[in-house]
């Protein structure tokens, strides 16, 4: 597989077709994860399939190191796994090659896919318990249901991005539910949480402090 060297291009904006991928020698999982959001989001797929292709992403690397050629598909094969886990219907396979520019062939997918079922275990549950609309429905209610779950979305995304390993997957998405409320508290919001709102169709165009300033 060829080093990436493409330009990471924001793909709400952008057909699949132009979904690429620029690798750098530093802040490879970053990089990796905010391209991986940006996907899912694409693929209009849930908050629980993007915390076990994370999940699973961690879990394979951490055990098994990789080489910085392969990490898009690694990636790209975590989401798939995850899809077939999490989502009731899923993309074609045609769909996750095209998202890394064709750069990823079905082959070494397939490949990539048995390598991490079998090196992992098969141990890529996570619960579900924790994913009631109860938390949602306790946040504040200046906010439709949607934007509250695509809050919370957003915030989780980035809480994950910072923890190099999730091994309490419960413990970040508490983490989550306390960012997602500071936000719609109106409080300021970091750049790196900023990206993960910015790329969310259901929620970018809102103004927080505006929304909060209106409540006093």
């Amino acid at each position: 597989m060829k080093l990436f060297r493409r330009v990471f291009h924001d793909i709400t904006n952008v057909s699949k077709k132009n979904i690429k991928l620029t690798i750098h020698k530093s802040s490879h999982r970053k990089k990796l994860i905010r391209w991986l959001y940006e996907v899912i989001r694409d693929f209009k797929y849930s908050q629980s399939t993007f915390g076990l292709t994370i999940y699973i992403l961690d879990s394979y690397t951490q055990q098994m190191g990789f080489d910085i050629n392969s990490y898009q598909l690694i990636g790209i094969t975590s989401l798939f796994i995850a899809a077939k886990l999490e989502e009731r219907a899923t993309k074609p396979l045609e769909d996750y090659l095209v998202v890394t520019d064709n750069l990823v062939s079905a082959e070494e997918l397939i490949n990539m896919e048995r390598m991490i079922i079998v090196n992992i275990q098969f141990d890529i549950k996570i619960p579900h318990s924790y994913l009631k609309l109860w938390y949602l429905k306790r946040m504040t209610n200046h906010f439709t249901m949607k934007e509250r779950q695509e809050i919370l979305f957003s915030a989780f995304a980035c809480i994950i991005e910072k923890n190099a390993s999730i091994k309490n997957i419960y413990c970040v998405y508490l983490e989550g539910i306390r960012e997602a409320e500071r936000i719609m508290s109106g409080s300021d919001i970091s750049k790196d949480l900023e990206f993960y709102i910015k790329n969310n169709r259901v929620i970018r165009h809102i103004d927080f402090k505006s929304v909060t300033n209106k409540l006093i």
